[in-house]
């Protein structure tokens, strides 16, 4: 939806507002706050208009005797509070949470959609720096001394403050893609955590919902959860889109509901694009590729965003979110979540269901690009995480990882490549809706021997062919070593590797 910064700092460079502008507004095309001051704080805004699409939504919320918001996400459930709380009829959810925190009637947990928001009361004291529960919205903090900033972004808290690369981030890109510990590639930048506010705490922590309490499995209740996700993520002023490839996820999604946009990509002769080539799939917008299309969006995305991208399909994204784009659509529904609520990384989540005793070493074997050395801090970091959730069996314990860890990693995937588009990216299955019924499922029901996501898979199956819905997902690689140029002969990995952490010299 957009992008923010807000900081208590005391001095900021003369050039701040042209900062911002240069590494902030992509987020917001629609409007731009410009650097506004409140009660010793300063805050930016820039917007992309989803809901209540009119000037009066339009941030910072700034009442002099009310307090300030900046707001970066979707609260979908906003007319349902609206009149529990105040019996009004609410066009804008930004509206609605500001008169929440104004009020002080705010349930964080009560809110269905993602977020993060920083709130500043009339008095200027920070009450609120939150961000949702499975961290489908980034929220980047850095503090020194008393002087807090918050950020929709990393690179505009560097710029403005000088800060240096963190080394220890770029070992974990090199082993996981993203800095999974430092939070971010520079030192001092962190991140509020998902189901966090910063000056209130945990309010939604993903292990208390873990147990080992399972019920059978209840296909019903599961599609009923599943069709409140998407209806309620397709919840918007602006259009909406899905995002479809060949796999379960999104054609579960398509088959429960009607999208009048639709868009797959993929380079000329991939398997899975001249699949839905030959299907006469109704409102399908297929995006082919192109080696020099591929390269001029990555050097533009690795400079726009300042920091190393994680994954090659996060420019693909992109592409056809710039296609989107150009059709006026303003929201792509995508399949995140469906592969670490309902055990779907066959791979990892078949090793944890057949051990008896979690073994780290192993677990990283088979998560990590390479395996980190014992007497490393990266794995000392893995090795002091999971000793939190040692009452979890082994499958839970990769399954709370996935979620908690692996999940957030996905969605800033998904956050900065369609925003750099000026689309914003939803979770119809990575949502409260459906996490709520997968937790209740026990591994012998999630997988057989080879595949996992089978109640997903059934639930196809209503809609789509057996075959297809138990089909293993091979996906398309991108072969970066033969795109990009590549005089050291160097593989897809390393030159990916090495391309990224350019961007950082």
């Amino acid at each position: 939806m957009c992008g923010f910064f807000i900081t208590n700092a005391s001095v900021l460079p003369r050039d701040a507002e042209k900062i911002l502008e240069q590494t902030l507004r992509f987020r917001g095309p629609d409007y731009s706050s410009g650097l506004i001051e409140y009660k010793g704080w300063y805050a930016y805004h820039s917007r992309l208009s989803i809901i209540d699409l009119n000037e009066e939504a339009n941030q910072p919320i700034c009442l002099e005797d009310s307090g300030l918001l900046v707001f970066n996400g979707e609260v979908l459930n906003y007319k349902e509070l609206g009149k529990k709380y105040f019996s009004k009829n609410y066009e804008s959810d930004t509206l609605l949470l500001f008169d929440l925190l104004k009020e002080k009637k705010l349930d964080l947990n009560e809110l269905d959609g993602f977020f993060a928001f920083v709130f500043i009361n009339e008095f200027g004291e920070l009450t609120h720096a939150s961000r949702d529960k499975f961290g489908v919205k980034p929220l980047f903090r850095y503090s020194k001394g008393n002087q807090v900033s918050y950020c929709s972004e990393p690179n505009p808290i560097r710029q403005l403050f000088g800060l240096q690369v963190d080394s220890s981030a770029i070992e974990e890109y090199k082993l996981t893609r993203a800095p999974i510990f430092s939070s971010s590639f520079f030192k001092g930048i962190s991140q509020v955590e998902v189901g966090t506010c910063d000056i209130n705490g945990t309010y939604f922590n993903i292990v208390d919902h873990i147990t080992s309490n399972y019920e059978s499995c209840d296909i019903n209740a599961l599609d009923k959860a599943l069709r409140i996700g998407i209806e309620t993520r397709k919840v918007s002023d602006a259009p909406v889109g899905l995002l479809l490839s060949k796999g379960v996820d999104s054609n579960l999604v398509n088959s429960c509901t009607n999208f009048s946009h639709k868009y797959s990509i993929g380079f000329k002769g991939d398997a899975d694009f001249e699949y839905l080539k030959s299907q006469d799939i109704p409102n399908l917008n297929l995006v082919e590729c192109t080696s020099e299309q591929y390269k001029n969006s990555f050097e533009y995305l690795l400079k726009l965003r300042g920091e190393p991208l994680s994954v090659p399909n996060e420019v693909m994204l992109y592409i056809i979110a710039k296609a989107a784009a150009k059709d006026g659509v303003k929201v792509l529904l995508s399949g995140e979540g469906a592969d670490e609520f309902f055990a779907g990384y066959d791979r990892v989540f078949n090793w944890a269901n057949h051990t008896s005793e979690f073994e780290l070493e192993q677990f990283l074997k088979l998560y990590c690009y390479s395996a980190p050395n014992k007497s490393s801090v990266v794995y000392r970091n893995f090795e002091e995480l999971f000793s939190t959730v040692d009452h979890l069996c082994s499958f839970e314990k990769v399954r709370w990882f996935f979620i908690k860890y692996h999940m957030p990693i996905l969605f800033r995937r998904l956050d900065f490549s369609l925003m750099a588009a000026g689309v914003e990216g939803r979770e119809p299955i990575a949502n409260i809706h459906l996490f709520t019924e997968a937790v209740k499922i026990c591994s012998k029901q999630l997988m057989n021997k080879e595949l996992g996501k089978i109640p997903l898979r059934e639930l196809l199956s209503k809609h789509m062919t057996r075959e297809f819905s138990y089909e293993q997902k091979v996906g398309f690689p991108v072969k970066v070593n033969e795109i990009l140029e590549n005089p050291e002969n160097l593989t897809s990995y390393d030159l990916w590797f090495k391309k990224n952490l350019e961007v950082l010299n």
